[in-house]
């Protein structure tokens, strides 16, 4: 019983500590493009906003203006407004129930 315990805890502990990452995330996964895996982190966020109505209104203009720059060879400034979005994206995602929930308290 003691060791079950035990194990169960060590799990939970680990568990837990897992979602503290400090500072900015590293989207690369694994591609040597890192504007590729910036970009498509920040679509797969938006496309996924837009499906319930909770995506913020620059997150599209954002991603549309990192391409541009991509394509003009600004690709530090490309890859900067990529993270920006995506955080975008992450943000109104972890904002979406408490909106949902959002009411007059009688």
């Amino acid at each position: 019983m003691k060791k079950l315990l035990i194990i169960a805890l060590s799990v939970f502990a680990l568990t837990a500590q897992a979602d503290f990452l400090d500072g900015p995330h590293n989207w690369n996964n694994g591609s040597s493009d890192s504007f590729k895996s910036a970009i498509k982190a920040a679509e797969t966020g938006y496309k996924a906003n837009l499906a319930v109505d909770m995506a913020w209104r620059d997150t599209g203009k954002m991603i549309k203006e990192a391409k541009k720059l991509h394509a003009a060879g600004k690709t530090a400034a490309a890859v900067a407004l990529a993270n920006k979005a995506h955080t975008q994206t992450v943000n109104a995602t972890a904002q979406t129930p408490l909106a949902m929930s959002a009411g007059p308290l009688f």
